[in-house]
């Protein structure tokens, strides 16, 4: 099992993306019904060097590695969903597709883009790689500052009342947290996303359908569960404890810019640790106290995934297929699967 080859996989726009060890697919529905499939070559310098997988050097690359290949397969669905609107704008199937936001949208939305693994949204007019880079960039911006720094300003101002205690550590975890949430909560209600959630759960249930089965169909993912232990939203909610965790012990600084540079720069050590935690929870299910570690996670992806109906298990079972395929895998044959999903 430990040799055989590890998959995971994304949301994009109308489809799914996933990826194996040294390929990736991205399969999206076209409004006539039609499942379009492109696949690539994961790029070499996150599959060329082996001290790239070492652990607790791997969970950066692993995020790097996110990033590039959500902006490779975002900009592929992105420009197909744009051509697909324009050629059907006057159908009627076009109800079925939502209109891409307007800028102002787009910007509320790269936070969470950036939690599932993938990243930005469609806009109006030509979709280039500058503009997917920049809606990651602002993602990015945005996430770090409202998520990582505004929390630890809010801790700030209660320090007068609590003192020195460690309860400045946990006023910050517990805005943090709040904070997440009610973003998720309060995203989720926008049409366009809960659309983008269902082909959330659907990337889920086919992954989880192949581990837990060994098979690869519409009616094995239908029964799979939606939630995976390995969802980027699982590793923010366990960034996020095991972030609480580090900043509990480590001395407060009462300089802010000390304390919100300090946040920043041990991002990169809370993000290693913490995908290794999902890795390990991933691949040992059975061991409770690892499980009880990413249980917020897991009880988070109720809000990030919706019950997807048999035409998106379709397209994320020919996504995961087509990459199967190319890894030399059997479809019909049982992975093992310990990266993010």
């Amino acid at each position: 099992m430990a040799n055989q080859a590890r998959y995971g996989g994304q949301a994009v726009i109308e489809g799914v993306m996933m990826r194996g060890p040294r390929y990736f697919a991205v399969a999206c529905r076209k409004l006539d019904g039609e499942i379009l499939v492109q696949q690539e070559e994961v790029p070499a310098f996150f599959t060329r060097y082996a001290w790239a997988k070492w652990p607790f050097m791997r969970g950066v690359f692993a995020l790097a590695d996110s990033l590039v290949l959500g902006m490779k397969s975002l900009l592929f669905s992105a420009n197909l969903a744009m051509a697909e609107q324009k050629e059907q704008e006057e159908q009627e199937k076009q109800k079925k597709h939502e209109p891409p936001p307007d800028p102002f949208t787009q910007a509320l939305l790269a936070p969470l883009y950036l939690m599932l693994g993938t990243t930005g949204t469609p806009g109006k007019g030509p979709i280039s790689s500058l503009a997917v880079t920049g809606s990651a960039i602002t993602g990015m911006a945005i996430g770090i500052g409202l998520f990582m720094l505004f929390p630890t300003i809010v801790a700030g101002w209660f320090a007068p009342i609590v003192g020195e205690t460690i309860w400045r550590s946990v006023i910050e975890g517990v805005v943090r947290v709040f904070l997440v949430l009610g973003y998720i909560a309060a995203i989720g209600r926008m049409k366009e996303v809960q659309r983008l959630f269902q082909y959330h759960g659907a990337e889920h249930k086919a992954i989880n359908a192949l581990e837990t089965e060994g098979v690869l169909d519409v009616d094995a993912a239908m029964r799979a569960s939606r939630i995976h232990p390995r969802c980027g939203t699982n590793f923010v909610l366990t960034v996020l404890l095991v972030k609480a965790l580090v900043f509990a012990v480590i001395p407060w600084q009462n300089d802010l810019l000390l304390r919100l540079g300090s946040r920043l720069v041990l991002l990169p050590v809370v993000g290693s640790v913490s995908y290794e935690v999902i890795r390990l929870a991933g691949t040992y299910r059975n061991f409770a106290p690892l499980q009880w570690l990413v249980a917020p996670g897991l009880m988070t992806q109720y809000l990030t995934t919706r019950e997807p109906d048999r035409e998106k298990c379709e397209v994320a079972i020919a996504s995961l297929r087509a990459v199967m395929e190319r890894e030399g895998a059997a479809a019909d044959r049982p992975a093992s699967v310990p990266g993010i999903a």
